[in-house]
């Protein structure tokens, strides 16, 4: 899903390569965030980062591989983490992206739909295949109802998103 390769060409044109990596993280983290519209039911669970791209609208697992495509396309490390996230609504499992950025992962959220340091790691892989939530080999599956509900006490931390932080 997040087939770096066919970014190398585009990234030498959209971003200095020059620039430090964590300063380049943010900046690329930046321009998927500007660029895509957040729009459920406008992918499917088997689009690329290109298709993403091309469209301009996907969910967060489409802001994670397009991320996660264009960190790789200029050299940083990347990969897609499964969270439970508080703050987020409607309420629901995401997908957010960390970076190696001098051997520290730092997490990224193109979505910005929930604060990071409030984020539970449920897996971590290179893509969305790596990390699904439900994976059928043969037959079929009816899902009847899914409810994820979440009780904070007091208020979630606000998320500056120009910084670097990592999942606890």
């Amino acid at each position: 899903y997040a087939e770096a390769d066919k970014f190398f060409g585009f990234v030498a044109g959209q971003f200095d390569l020059a620039t430090p990596p964590a300063e380049l993280l943010l900046e690329v983290t930046r321009w998927v965030s500007t660029h895509l519209s957040y729009v459920p039911g406008t992918s499917r669970g088997t689009d690329s980062a290109v298709d993403t791209l091309l469209a301009g609208a996907g969910v967060c697992r489409d802001y994670s591989h397009l991320t996660i495509s264009l960190l790789r396309a200029v050299g940083i490390p990347a990969r897609l983490v499964a969270v439970y996230a508080p703050g987020c609504d409607p309420m629901d499992f995401h997908a957010v992206v960390e970076a190696s950025i001098d051997n520290v992962w730092r997490v990224v959220d193109a979505t910005q739909l929930a604060p990071r340091s409030n984020l539970v790691r449920i897996s971590t892989g290179r893509d969305a295949a790596d990390t699904a939530f439900l994976d059928n080999h043969g037959g079929s599956i009816t899902l009847h109802a899914s409810e994820v509900r979440a009780v904070v006490d007091g208020v979630l931390d606000n998320d500056d998103y120009a910084t670097l932080t990592s999942i606890g």
